[in-house]
């Protein structure tokens, strides 16, 4: 089966913070100016060149203009790029730099670079910061970065 258009989530991290678009960056957060921020429509598709067992998916926002993406240096950088997401979809490229492995632990999901295994979208426990990409560490403190999100068909 084909898509004919993207299919709509929200996302919260475990610590409940929204993700949100602020000056072309996603951002974690909750208020902004005083304000209950909803939280940005996040798009996806499933990455059809890459096993579907591991449930390959690619990230956008703003309807599916821009794309997460890790980036093609030697350390990951996950960054926001102005490519459509239909057109990655509908590509017979691996289109890896795009993807995330999405893994269920429960409620909740994380989701893991295709181009740089091991590496996983994250929040950090402060307000407003930037999404980034992480090692899972070893140690698991009141600091360390959050890569479980709740994942929610929009409304």
């Amino acid at each position: 089966m084909v898509l004919s258009r993207v299919l709509c989530f929200r996302m919260k991290d475990a610590s409940l913070k929204v993700l949100y678009v602020h000056e072309n960056q996603l951002l974690a957060g909750g208020l902004h100016a005083g304000k209950v921020i909803k939280g940005e429509e996040i798009s996806v598709v499933p990455n059809r060149s890459l096993d579907t067992r591991l449930s390959p998916v690619i990230l956008g926002i703003q309807g599916g203009s821009q794309c997460l993406s890790c980036g093609t240096g030697k350390e990951p950088t996950l960054k926001l790029e102005p490519v459509n997401i239909m057109e990655l979809y509908l590509s017979a490229e691996e289109s890896r730099s795009f993807t995330f492995y999405r893994r269920d632990t429960g409620l909740t999901s994380s989701f893991e670079s295709a181009a740089y295994p091991g590496w996983f979208i994250c929040t950090v426990p402060e307000a407003d910061q930037p999404l980034r990409l992480t090692k899972l560490p070893e140690y698991v403190g009141w600091d360390a970065p959050i890569t479980d999100f709740y994942f929610q068909p929009c409304d």
